[in-house]
């Protein structure tokens, strides 16, 4: 794909085109859903004058239900790229059997269906209708058995997205069960089992980013074992999060929050860090 261009989405009403913009979305880009045609060109031409970073991820999705859009597109598409605009188009197609199947499991009419009273007739005028934008279509995707994985696997492979483990953010947050567990995390680690150094004197009003506290916690053989074995699982866990996912929140909980689940977490994100992952740590009860 090159560098700055203006991505459109468009293809058969039932291929795909919420799902792969969702996907988008969630990369970052912003996505307009059918630009009025008499805005098409200015709007292209003020992308192509801007130099902003943020301008540059720009989606937008044509469809049938702006039929004037669509008549015209070829002539708009022309005058653009005459004028210097770099446009790549998506094109998502399926097929008659899959188009007609997503339609009755969803049971939501096709957009031409008052015009053709008919399913069948409606994929089929909608296919005609969007040959001519077809033929400029940079690629054409047959969602046809295709998963929204395989969409956003496809979707990176045609932007060229950085897929390194930096761009997948993981949120790793001790607590206290005395305070409940946090709504927003994806994965609970209770690690109650472990001594617990509030009830030394000398460590009640320290926490697990003290050194003294984290010294004494790894001098037990169960702080070390509980570790490794929890990294052993999280190194699975985060691996099949990354393939669907953009970020997961871990917490890691004992009974106060300040001590054992602290420590563990400050451990977790040193680890998880030094393999390159984006880490973002909350200590939620720690000056409870």
């Amino acid at each position: 794909m090159v560098n700055n261009s203006i991505i459109i989405i468009t293809g058969y009403s039932g291929s795909g085109k919420t799902t792969f913009t969702k996907i988008l979305e969630d990369m970052g880009f912003f996505c307009i859903d059918n630009l009025p045609a008499d805005l098409f060109i200015p709007f292209l031409e003020i992308l192509r004058k801007t130099k902003a970073e943020e301008m540059t991820k720009i989606a937008l999705v044509v469809d049938i239900r702006d039929e004037k859009l669509i008549r015209d597109f070829p002539e708009i598409y022309k005058k653009a790229k005459n004028k210097g605009v770099n446009i790549d188009i998506i094109f998502l197609s399926a097929t008659n059997d899959s188009l007609l199947l997503r339609y009755k499991r969803t049971r939501r009419p096709h957009p031409l269906f008052k015009k053709y009273n008919s399913l069948e007739k409606s994929i089929e005028a909608e296919k005609q209708a969007l040959e001519p934008i077809k033929q400029f279509a940079s690629y054409l995707i047959d969602t046809s058995d295709k998963t929204p994985q395989d969409l956003k696997n496809k979707i990176i492979d045609i932007l060229k997205i950085d897929t390194e483990k930096n761009t997948f953010l993981i949120t790793i947050e001790s607590f206290g069960f005395l305070n409940g567990i946090p709504e927003r995390a994806d994965l609970v680690i209770d690690v109650r089992s472990l001594p617990n150094p509030y009830y030394v004197d000398k460590f009640k009003t320290k926490t697990g980013k003290d050194k003294e506290v984290v010294d004494f916690l790894f001098n037990f053989k169960e702080t070390t074992e509980l570790l490794e074995k929890t990294k052993s699982y999280l190194d699975f866990f985060i691996k099949q999060s990354e393939k669907d996912r953009y970020y997961i929140t871990i917490a890691i909980g004992c009974s106060g929050g300040k001590h054992r689940s602290v420590a563990l977490v400050e451990n977790l994100a040193k680890h998880y860090k030094n393999l390159g992952y984006n880490i973002n740590i909350i200590h939620r009860d720690i000056m409870r």
